[in-house]
């Protein structure tokens, strides 16, 4: 068993495909590694980083997953042999993706996000 670590702000399923049946790709197996860091729980609780236990047999196809590679040589997704506490791990891994709410940090100061300023809709 082994634990997947992410800095994503969102899941991510990693879909291994098979034999195409009438030009259509068949899904084989589909893996979810949990996401959530950098975004507010309904408890207002923020996680930097989250855990998701894989089989042995789901790290070898992940393992071989162009996009699971590629979130991995970019570092938002990190594999370890032991749980660990994901807020420990994260902070060895890339802090946030683009996808992550912005926050006070992201502007200078004074500055402030571009909004609507026009009147409502009616």
């Amino acid at each position: 068993m082994f634990y997947v670590f992410s800095t994503l702000s969102t899941d991510v399923d990693y879909t291994i495909y098979g034999e195409a049946v009438n030009d259509m790709p068949t899904i084989e197996r589909q893996i979810t590694i949990k996401g959530g860091a950098n975004v507010a729980t309904k408890n207002l609780i923020t996680p930097k980083g989250v855990m998701t236990t894989v089989e042995d047999a789901d790290l070898e196809l992940l393992r071989a997953h162009p996009v699971f590679i590629m979130h991995e040589k970019n570092g938002f997704v990190t594999v370890e042999q032991k749980a660990h506490d994901p807020e420990k791990v994260a902070t060895n891994m890339e802090a946030r993706d683009n996808s992550a709410p912005l926050t006070d940090g992201d502007f200078a100061e004074g500055e402030a996000p571009a909004g609507s300023k026009g009147a409502k809709k009616k």
